[in-house]
């Protein structure tokens, strides 16, 4: 922000302001999940019962706010995009959504996945791995140092913030052949460590919800793709926005239909320099 003030007026009072209901309201849910004083088997139930192993305490108000505050910031707007640059992706590309949608059909036959079924879609998950690495929800993050580090012949001393740039990781050719070319079956032969693919981050600071968030955007595709086709809108212009999630400027809207597998409807066309980052037909 160019004038970060708090006052009335300004865009960081009114930030700051909305912040402060976001706070409140949280709190208001935290008191009220406390005084039920019982497990709902949800994730703020068991952040409310968790114990220090040493002391036996239990996490204070403020700092159950803040568990819950990343859990919901970085648990939604990451999954949306997620979902989001998938649809898009597999809107331009008509023989792997065809593939796919046969995939779904004949394991799911129209039903929601469960749980044992996810683990028969190999294709679903190649398409949202490869969905990931073409446009990362998070492009990059940031590590601080422990203790005195050298990095490539780089002294860091201690409390130094090394930025990660995920995007450019993925998009290293020596790691992925034609790095701009969506290709899931790469995903077949292809076998990468923990740092040479890493949409979650990597380490003993990786994403806590990287498991389910994978989960979740499987159901939903699964569920959304049998049931409809999501087409680009014509000539229709997508630029890139990135400050902390990559994200489309102005949002992503598509045409939806009811699923009639009419793939190659809204394929080319599209404008913006979204297709810096990703080859479309």
């Amino acid at each position: 922000m160019v004038l970060p003030l708090a006052l009335p007026g300004f865009s960081f009072h009114r930030m700051m302001t909305l912040m402060a209901e976001l706070d409140e309201d949280m709190r208001e849910i935290i008191r009220s999940r406390k005084a039920l004083d019982s497990d709902t088997g949800d994730v703020l139930s068991m952040l409310i019962k968790a114990r220090d192993a040493e002391t036996g305490m239990t996490l204070s108000e403020d700092e159950l706010l803040g568990h819950v505050s990343v859990i919901f910031a970085a648990g939604h707007e990451t999954s949306a995009n997620a979902l989001s640059w998938t649809l898009f992706i597999l809107s331009q590309h008509p023989e792997i959504a065809a593939d796919l949608l046969d995939e779904l059909d004949t394991v799911l036959k129209g039903k929601a996945p469960t749980v044992e079924q996810l683990q028969q879609l190999p294709l679903l998950e190649r398409v949202i791995k490869e969905s990931m690495r073409v446009l990362p929800p998070v492009p990059w993050n940031a590590r601080v140092t422990s203790q005195p580090t050298v990095l490539e012949g780089y002294e860091l001393p201690t409390g130094t913030e090394v930025w990660v740039s995920i995007y450019h990781t993925h998009k290293n050719p020596e790691i992925y052949p034609e790095p701009l070319r969506f290709n899931p079956r790469r995903w077949e032969t292809l076998e990468v460590d923990n740092f040479q693919y890493n949409p979650f981050s990597a380490g003993s600071r990786k994403c806590i919800g990287a498991g389910f968030a994978m989960m979740e955007i499987k159901i939903v595709l699964a569920i959304l793709l049998q049931k409809f086709r999501f087409q680009c809108l014509p000539q229709q212009i997508i630029n890139r926005s990135a400050l902390i999630v990559l994200a489309a400027k102005g949002g992503l809207p598509m045409l939806v239909s009811q699923q009639d597998r009419d793939f190659h409807q809204g394929v080319g066309g599209v404008k913006g320099n979204i297709k810096e980052l990703v080859e479309l037909q």
